[in-house]
């Protein structure tokens, strides 16, 4: 038994659909990529404090100095309960153990731990100049903040 031919048109047709898909596939390829929303994202204006790294932790590490672990207290003390968003940027020269963006990720975890920050909550965005320093931004949470 014998299939019949497909007509002609057909094939052109299914020809134009396959090369539609690929446009299309493509096109989708080459789109920005699209992340959920962060905490970076979620940022309200009211900045509660902005630190630098340097000045709460011990060159190269990411251990909290006396000072600046006091510091860290005192500041969530009067936060009233609050919940706190953390936007680490930037970096500072590597130590001996960890690399910039491991050192920056480290610190901004160790602030968040004594403020106790939710890690959904804490955003580490390096640059390439450590010269600049590591800021640590503390924000509060907007009202009706989906969790992220």
């Amino acid at each position: 038994m014998r299939l019949a031919a497909a007509p002609r048109w057909a094939i052109s047709f299914a020809d134009l659909a396959l090369l539609l898909l690929g446009c299309f596939v493509m096109l989708h390829a080459m789109r920005p990529p699209t992340s959920a929303p962060t905490a970076a994202a979620t940022i309200d204006a009211a900045l509660v404090a902005d630190l630098q790294a340097d000045l709460l932790f011990e060159p190269g590490e990411a251990r909290l100095t006396a000072a600046g672990a006091a510091r860290l207290r005192a500041l969530a003390e009067g936060q009233s309960g609050r919940p706190l968003q953390l936007a680490s940027r930037g970096g500072t020269q590597s130590g001996a153990r960890l690399d910039a963006f491991e050192l920056a990720a480290a610190r901004a975890a160790a602030v968040a731990r004594v403020l106790g920050i939710d890690g959904r909550y804490v955003t580490v965005q390096p640059r390439p100049d450590a010269e600049a320093g590591q800021s640590i931004s503390l924000f509060h949470i907007p009202a009706g903040t989906p969790a992220a």
